[in-house]
């Protein structure tokens, strides 16, 4: 079995610098060619095998990015606005989530020690303390848009991502570390309170005051034709519509509106730009943060989008970064 605690510590001690930010794309790194040495070797995985490799992987990181959290004198957790943000458990462990390998049965292959530390050492992210969770605030009872019908000719979705009408929970708790909400030391030329769209890294970033962020992870979806550029926020809505484009509704047979509740892809909350675009919004399929879904634009999970709304308002400016 490989010891990637160890493997990963010795990496991170040869960083220069050694801050946040190149421990995360250290950890994102290494764990996509693991992935990529999965999807390789299918005959070597099988599904449990390849979800426990990993599973042991993500736990290694928490480990080593707890540890460093509990070194560093960041701001308390509790003096940013609005919402107390928790430390995570380090011993918690977060199954393989993203980038589903292409598996079927075979015999455990395990990633050996020398293979694993070349790949240790390039690349840019933040990585910091874990933002807590809640409960998406004034849920419905229960999903008024029946799940779509499939039908012979329509493709899956793929990956994590969850047929409309079915819902698919609404906290972090199955994501990677990395794509959990946390506060973050984040150096910027953006002003306290503006957001900042990173869809290359997937993340999007809460300005806060001396270069700190609040980080959340985001998925990027296909129906998202925002370009890069200063937006402002037009309006917010709870449990909003989704009304598929046109490509999106042909291709997939989908009805041409979902109405709110658990269970649409929009899910808690949306925030519209000025274009009337719901750019920043929920979704019925949390395991898809950090993927680039079909539907929907920049989604959160719904404890995101819900906390992300209670901090932000009308007029609020966001940067988008291609």
């Amino acid at each position: 079995m490989t010891d990637y605690y160890s493997i990963l510590s010795r990496a991170v001690g040869t960083l220069g610098p050694n801050t946040a930010q190149t421990r995360s794309a250290l950890f994102g790194r290494a764990r996509q060619m693991l992935v990529d040495q999965i999807n390789h070797e299918p005959q070597f995985w099988s599904e449990a095998a390849a979800e426990a490799e990993l599973g042991r992987f993500d736990a290694a990181t928490d480990r080593i990015e707890a540890g460093w959290a509990s070194r560093s004198a960041i701001e308390p957790r509790d003096e940013i606005p609005r919402y107390r943000l928790e430390y995570p458990d380090p011993d918690a462990t977060h199954p393989y989530r993203n980038n589903p390998p292409k598996f079927t049965i075979g015999r455990v292959a395990i990633l050996g020690a020398v293979g694993l530390s070349a790949l240790l050492g390039i690349g840019i992210g933040v990585y910091s303390l874990r933002g807590g969770s809640e409960t998406a605030a004034n849920q419905p009872a229960q999903t008024r848009t029946p799940p779509a019908t499939r039908t012979a000719s329509r493709p899956a979705l793929g990956g994590d991502e969850l047929d409309p009408g079915v819902d698919g929970g609404s906290t972090d708790t199955m994501l990677p570390y990395h794509m959990r909400r946390q506060a973050v030391y984040y150096r910027s030329v953006y002003s306290e309170g503006m957001l900042l769209v990173d869809r290359s890294q997937r993340f999007l970033y809460l300005i806060q005051p001396q270069s700190r962020a609040v980080r959340y992870g985001i998925g990027v979806g296909g129906e998202c034709d925002v370009s890069a550029g200063l937006y402002r926020i037009q309006r917010t809505a709870q449990w909003p519509e989704w009304q598929p484009t046109p490509a999106v509704q042909k291709r997939y047979s989908f009805p041409t509106r979902f109405a709110g509740g658990p269970g649409n892809p929009l899910g808690a909350a949306a925030m519209y730009l000025e274009d009337n675009t719901p750019a920043i919004h929920g979704t019925n399929s949390p395991k898809t943060i950090g993927q680039a879904p079909v539907i929907g634009c920049f989604r959160l999970v719904n404890d995101d989008v819900v906390d992300l709304g209670k901090r932000v308002q009308t007029g609020t400016a966001v940067v988008v970064l291609n």
